[in-house]
């Protein structure tokens, strides 16, 4: 089997250099002959070899353009006309195009390759727009050893269409996802090209984990509009060209009930919320910066709350409030593949919030701050630097997100933490985050825990 391959392997790099006016010379005939005789034929596992259809419209665009330059289209053998290559090219433009590719059964080279009109997929014979393509190697030579490595990677957007479907995908026409800690419902969507994606969805998020601020720290529930755009469609939902939220804090209530040893975080004011995150590296030509992630978070306090807000006091409470945050995040995603259980990804986070200390009295008429000509501005503010490493996977039967954090606070403590999520088949899970503080002093930061573990579970209906 071994030197079988090899003369097939050994012949086959021969194949490209054969021009392609010669098709029909019975030389050529009988060289595709002896090639045909020496593969291996696996014709009965047919629907067991893996199969799927590349749908993203600018892989598609590269791919065809490479035909185009190297001169590579056929048609019943010979050489396509430019007219034909021009109605192709605006078909192709139009995202009216789809390529079907299958894998060989015995290893992890490609042994078919076509090109078909949308409209054409799905029906028992599909017509293709050129020749198909049944040789791997002479399908490397022409895309090039990097988009061939690419088609059979996967990292694109495409449908599964083995017999035995294991692969989960992201949909882009309808997306509830109820999860208690982030919860998102898609409400619109829209493409302007065919190439691109538009999504609008109400959002909700308790708290801030990345300014070391959870809901069970905040009491706060941000809650809003997004806008995600797509350039090209991809299977993984992280993978937007950029994505913005806008919406504004409301008080919450913990769904327990505390002990009392610490002193909770009060809502003094509306807030509103603003998230700017995406991949503005794209446009340097390095592999390893495309898939680097920036983000910027932040909550600003514009209108105090009265004192009648809060109710009636019959005597002096003290109380502590976050007003102001701003988060800044760089990811690396995709770092390297962990032994099939996900990709690696680190991230940096550099946070920072205030914390004021106020007082009602029901002999004032007015809020006091009581660090008021003690501390400026910038001295209520707490800086926290943390770091993040875990492993993604976004497809397949089980779907899951896992990350150890650990920071530091410019006030003196730091944390670790665990953030984990699991998905089955995308549609059922748990979110689960445990933080940890240490060397925390609970007379100067009598609002900080020692400990917190949330959890939510997880319902996703996407398609």
């Amino acid at each position: 089997m071994k030197k079988t391959l090899f003369i097939v392997t050994a012949f086959l790099m021969f194949v490209p250099y054969i021009k392609a006016q010669t098709a029909g010379d019975p030389e050529v005939e009988k060289l595709k002959n002896l090639y045909q005789s020496l593969e291996y034929n696996t014709l009965a596992f047919d629907d067991l070899k893996q199969k799927w259809m590349i749908d993203d419209p600018t892989f598609i665009r590269e791919i065809f353009n490479r035909f185009v330059v190297r001169n590579a289209l056929r048609l019943n053998g010979r050489t396509v006309k430019p007219d034909i290559i021009k109605e192709r090219v605006k078909q192709v433009q139009e995202g009216d195009v789809t390529i079907e590719v299958r894998k060989r059964y015995y290893d992890d080279e490609l042994e078919f390759f076509a090109f078909y009109p949308s409209s054409e997929i799905g029906k028992e014979n599909p017509q293709p727009l050129f020749d198909i393509v049944h040789d791997g190697f002479l399908l490397k030579e022409i895309v090039g050893d990097k988009s061939y490595d690419k088609i059979k990677e996967l990292t694109y957007f495409y449908k599964e269409t083995t017999k035995q479907q294991t692969y989960t995908k992201m949909g882009y026409n309808f997306d509830v996802n109820l999860n208690l800690l982030r919860p998102e419902v898609m409400y619109w969507g829209t493409t302007s090209e065919g190439s691109n994606k538009y999504l609008l969805s109400l959002f909700g998020q308790w708290g801030s984990d990345k300014a070391f601020w959870p809901g069970w720290y905040l009491n706060e529930y941000f809650v809003g509009s997004r806008l995600t755009y797509f350039k090209s469609l991809s299977n993984d939902p992280e993978k937007f060209t950029y994505r913005l939220s806008i919406g504004a804090g409301i008080p919450s209530n913990r769904p327990y009930k505390d002990d009392g040893k610490v002193s909770r975080l009060w809502v003094a004011g509306q807030a509103v919320y603003a998230k700017l995150e995406g991949y503005p590296f794209t446009f340097i030509d390095s592999d390893f910066m495309k898939d680097v992630l920036f983000s910027v978070e932040g909550k600003v306090t514009i209108n105090d709350n009265k004192k009648a807000d809060f109710g009636k006091f019959t005597s002096i409470q003290n109380f502590y409030s976050n007003k102001f945050f701003l988060n800044w995040e760089l990811r690396k995603r995709n770092l390297m593949n962990v032994f099939d259980f996900g990709d690696l990804e680190v991230g940096l986070v550099l946070s920072s919030s205030d914390i004021n200390k106020l007082r009602l009295d029901p002999a004032q008429a007015e809020i006091i701050d009581l660090e008021k000509g003690r501390k400026s501005f910038m001295q209520k503010f707490n800086h926290i630097l943390s770091a993040e490493v875990g492993v993604r996977k976004s497809a397949g039967l089980i779907q899951h997100s896992i990350n150890m954090v650990a920071g530091y606070a410019t006030d003196g403590y730091g944390f670790l933490g665990l953030k984990a999520m699991g998905m089955i088949s995308g549609n059922f899970g748990l979110d689960v985050q445990i933080f940890s503080s240490f060397s925390v002093n609970k007379t100067k930061f009598p609002y900080r825990y020692d400990t917190y573990v949330v959890f939510s579970p997880i319902l996703r209906i996407n398609y």
